[in-house]
């Protein structure tokens, strides 16, 4: 089931989204801009909402944060602010949807189902034989099926989502671990070296996670 993350300080408009939405969706709602960005990479969410007057960070600063850590996620914002500037500021920090309240809770899941439907077939990525699922966190072989952890999870699609790029350790460890993390970058050598593990056979795979020494990781092989 496809998961939405609701951030809204109105309890009675998180009630009724959640009330409306519950059936189609895994939910979780939040009522403050508070460790946003923590529930966030625990709960992985496929789609935002996300108000802007929050107690803590405001929306706008959250999403921000939200597309510098989870660029391919989409974010709905929701507010009774429906002035030009503040959808523009919205539409310009990378919100998917800008929904002025009151809105139709039956129009709201139908923007959301259209979004999931045409982003659906980018939760799959092919590397050579294999299939890798990241909503199911499945590797899948001709013979087997390896499970991947939350943090193989997200450095993997860090670096699908910047497939050609060269990415950092530090960018990495920001989209996977949080800007609070304090551990050291070998952290992500580390899971890098399981992901490999868990490919087998793929043909290429060295190269498809090159290692750009002195400089990061890159994947190659997206298809």
């Amino acid at each position: 089931m496809q998961k939405i993350l609701i951030v809204d300080d109105d309890r009675s408009a998180c009630f009724a989204i959640a009330t409306f939405l519950k059936t189609s969706f895994a939910l979780m709602a939040f009522h403050d801009g508070w460790d946003i960005l923590e529930n966030m990479r625990k709960f992985a969410p496929d789609l935002i909402l996300l108000d802007i007057n929050l107690p803590g960070p405001n929306g706008f600063k959250l999403l921000k944060q939200i597309k510098a850590q989870a660029g391919e996620v989409p974010v709905f914002m929701i507010s009774i602010r429906g002035g030009e500037e503040d959808l523009l500021k919205a539409f310009e920090l990378g919100a998917a949807d800008y929904l002025i309240k009151p809105f139709s809770l039956a129009i709201l899941k139908a923007r959301i189902n259209r979004w999931l439907q045409s982003r659906s077939p980018e939760s799959l990525l092919r590397l050579g034989s294999v299939e890798v699922n990241f909503q199911t966190g499945e590797i899948r072989h001709s013979d087997r099926i390896e499970k991947m952890t939350r943090k193989e999870i997200l450095v993997l699609r860090c670096l699908w989502t910047n497939s050609g790029k060269i990415i950092d350790r530090q960018q990495i460890l920001n989209y996977a671990w949080g800007y609070e993390y304090e551990g050291t970058q070998r952290t992500v050598d580390n899971v890098i070296a399981s992901l490999r593990q868990k490919l087998g056979n793929v043909e290429n795979k060295d190269e498809m996670l090159e290692s750009c020494r002195g400089l990061g990781y890159r994947l190659k092989g997206k298809s």
